[in-house]
């Protein structure tokens, strides 16, 4: 859920909003995804599994992990260090799915949830920090389910809170970690909006998925953000579509 590029360190990324767009009871989604970030460069895995338990009730459990590092190089004085950064994240969400036409291709959807991760990062020199992430978050979605091609999009609103769990910064060097620690001990509790657009396309319970997830925090825009910020997400993978039995054998 977290990473940091090779100029700044950041403390959130959105991960891929999950749309299922279940039809029916018995039916399950799960997405297997490679994820990348804009600004901080990150590399990640997504799982995504939803499980439609009644006729229009479901549940859903999303897990995040990415990270990176880079040597940084101090020309004035030929040196160099290494600074890495690497985050896990999993929510768990309950909702509701409504199909809006007979024929089933177009859904509605509205999910409520809450997940849990933390991000650690290494500054060099000895320095690190590691910040815990609690969100609430209420996603509705509106989706297209043909045979071979599916459409989502995606309004998500979070709140994210931060908690400081190791705060060991002491190198010149790294003032600006410094400032990064004291701005989430002033601002640990934010609203996010959290957009997105799925497209899946292949079989009918195989297919290609891609996927644009952003986010924006307080003040600032869903495209550059804020340093401390991954304001964008892509992803890309597949997407298994499981009917329940009954349904196969019509």
């Amino acid at each position: 859920m977290m990473s940091l590029s090779a100029c700044h360190h950041v403390y959130y990324a959105p991960n891929t909003a999950n749309a299922p767009l279940l039809n029916e009871k018995g039916e399950t989604r799960i997405n297997a995804l490679y994820t990348s970030g804009g600004s901080s460069e990150y590399d990640g895995g997504e799982l995504q599994f939803a499980h439609a338990v009644g006729k229009n009730v479901a549940v859903m459990v999303n897990g995040f992990t990415a990270g990176t590092s880079e040597d940084i190089s101090d020309y004035s004085s030929n040196a160099s260090h290494t600074e890495k950064g690497s985050g896990s994240y999993i929510e768990a969400a309950a909702g509701l799915f409504k199909n809006l036409h007979a024929n089933k291709k177009w859904v509605a959807e509205l999910y409520g949830g809450f997940g849990v991760g933390s991000v650690a990062n290494d500054y060099g020199f000895g320095d690190r920090s590691k910040v815990a992430v609690t969100k609430f978050f209420l996603q509705p979605a509106i989706g297209y389910k043909a045979r071979y091609f599916e459409v989502a999009l995606v309004s998500k609103i979070s709140k994210l809170n931060w908690k400081i769990k190791e705060n060991r910064i002491t190198a010149s060097d790294n003032n600006d970690a410094k400032g990064d620690m004291a701005f989430i001990n002033r601002n640990n509790s934010n609203f996010l909006f959290e957009p997105a657009l799925i497209m899946r396309v292949g079989g009918k319970g195989f297919k290609v998925q891609g996927a644009l997830s952003f986010s924006n925090f307080n003040k600032y825009d869903l495209i550059f953000g804020s340093d401390m910020i991954e304001t964008q997400n892509a992803s890309l993978g597949i997407s298994i579509n499981l009917k329940s039995k009954r349904t196969a054998m019509n």
